[in-house]
């Protein structure tokens, strides 16, 4: 249980249900039927600082279930919330399971998946200490100089981003979003 949307902007419209990791498959299927689209953002927000299997766990096993849980209920698009050069076959531990996330929620045979792939996530108040405050001071001073898909974004905006793409019509399929078509999301062009 969690009190963190009282007196959130809309958070009378929002239900919590309390979901047992550990049968995540089956809650979902029950708790989305009847939905059209699905959201997975769940992820480890320092996994270096975690064992490997406990990053794959949450980042992959989860996002699958819930995926395979959401295709039972007949959801017909999810959207995943990934990492710019997510990769299965990366060397990088982060990039490789965020690939292998990526591949378990294809797999579940929802008919249109979108895969969004930012690169700095810009928070309101910094999560993670002294990197946190490097990579959100550093980074803009150097994005002008960087192709446009390795532009941060605020948290708030890639959310906005999620929804304007779900409720528009798309073309059943994958396709992967970075910041130039969330951008183009957010100014109403794409």
């Amino acid at each position: 249980p969690t009190t963190m949307f009282a007196g959130a902007p809309g958070g009378e419209k929002l239900h919590l249900e309390v979901v047992d990791f550990h049968d995540l498959e089956a809650a979902t299927a029950r708790l989305a039927a009847g939905s059209q689209v699905a959201f997975c953002t769940m992820g480890i927000g320092q996994p270096r600082k975690v064992p490997l299997d406990e990053f794959r766990r949450v980042d992959v096993e989860y996002a699958g279930a819930f995926a395979r849980g959401a295709h039972a209920a007949g959801v017909r698009h999810i959207s995943l919330l990934s990492s710019v050069g997510a990769d299965v076959a990366s060397r990088n531990r982060y990039l490789h399971i965020k690939g292998l996330a990526e591949a378990v929620v294809e797999a579940a045979g929802i008919a249109r998946s979108s895969v969004f792939r930012p690169s700095l996530l810009v928070t309101q108040h910094l999560r993670y200490g002294v990197q946190d405050w490097v990579s959100q001071t550093l980074l803009p001073l150097v994005t002008p100089v960087l192709p446009a898909r390795y532009h941060q974004i605020r948290v708030e905006d890639l959310g906005r981003a999620m929804r304007l793409n779900a409720e528009r019509s798309g073309a059943d399929g994958r396709e992967v979003v970075y910041y130039p078509e969330c951008r183009a999301l957010l100014a109403g062009t794409a």
